[in-house]
């Protein structure tokens, strides 16, 4: 530890104080990142979870986190990057999709259109998703070039969306508490503090079946994406910071569970030196038992995140 005030000649103490200001900033002003908001329940600004593997995460309105299969009846490539398709019949009763949902596309003849097909082509539609959604069709875009032609569209398809799974394909939703800091120093550390109002719509598909919902606060790594033309970072999860997890037992039916409010205070957190995303995150689950239970809507009320390096 540096000392004060450094005497004459001591030289010891002189490198001390010296690598000390070289690690990084230190005190409780500096390296603070932070978001929050309040949308209260009767509010016409009221935020949902989008789902969203990308920002928006999300939305102003309505935004589905189920969708059941949607029949389709055409499909099309409109470039090497962007595909359209077409919902069966007469316009459908509302838009079906919000912008960045990653879609589940089956059934289509040329099996090129579908989803896995496309993802095993290095083209998924999962990262960006939905660019446009209409009563009538969806365009989404992939997130690398098509390199094969997908050709003239034969027959079928069904359109879906979920952002429940079972314990055996579980995945976290991203929230909009979403912060950046820079760890400079083997000595920093980051404390953390965040909290979330959920009010959470369900529909049993399958039951009565358990729904488990995991409220987390997650590290990612940056690394820089090397495009010099869009410059940018690529984050990794890095590790689960801290957790919550609530168990709703036995539901049936359609309904809302009462309102969930989760708080971390003060967590403490020592990554190695990098740049660093933290996500206040959630995870809904149903056992796998043959049971189906999918979250319909999170509406998101209190919620925020900060975070603050310091150094020892």
């Amino acid at each position: 530890m540096s000392q004060f005030p450094v005497e004459a000649g001591d030289t010891q103490a002189l490198t001390e104080a010296v690598n000390y200001l070289l690690s990084g900033p230190g005190g409780l002003g500096q390296n603070f990142s932070g978001y929050s908001a309040y949308d209260p329940v009767d509010s016409a600004d009221y935020s949902y979870l989008t789902g969203n593997f990308r920002i928006p995460f999300s939305q102003v309105g309505a935004a589905e986190l189920f969708v059941a299969p949607i029949s389709l009846n055409n499909a099309e490539q409109l470039d090497d990057r962007t595909i359209k398709y077409y919902f069966t019949g007469a316009p459908l009763s509302s838009v079906p999709f919000s912008v960045g949902n990653g879609l589940t596309i089956t059934g289509i003849t040329p099996s090129t259109y579908n989803s896995l097909s496309l993802k095993n082509a290095g083209a998924s539609i999962s990262q960006i998703g939905v660019i446009e959604c209409t009563t009538s069709y969806v365009v989404v875009r992939t997130v690398d070039y098509i390199t094969t032609p997908l050709g003239t569209y034969v027959s079928g398809g069904a359109a879906s969306y979920r952002t429940t799974e079972n314990v055996v394909d579980s995945f976290y939703n991203s929230t909009d508490c979403d912060v950046r800091v820079t760890v400079n120093g083997g000595t920093d550390r980051v404390v953390l503090s965040g909290q979330v109002d959920q009010t959470i719509s369900y529909d049993v598909l399958s039951g009565p079946s358990d729904l488990t919902m995991w409220v987390a606060l997650r590290r990612y790594r940056g690394a820089p994406n090397n495009n010099p033309v869009n410059p940018d970072y690529i984050f990794e999860l890095d590790a689960t910071v801290s957790r919550k997890i609530y168990t709703f037992p036995g539901l049936s039916g359609t309904g809302t569970l009462p309102l969930q409010e989760t708080v971390f205070t003060s967590v403490i957190d020592s990554p190695s030196p990098g740049y660093f995303r933290y996500i206040l995150e959630v995870l809904f689950e149903f056992p796998d038992d043959g049971t189906d239970v999918q979250v319909t809507t999170d509406h998101l009320g209190l919620r925020s995140i900060s975070a603050q390096v310091v150094k020892e």
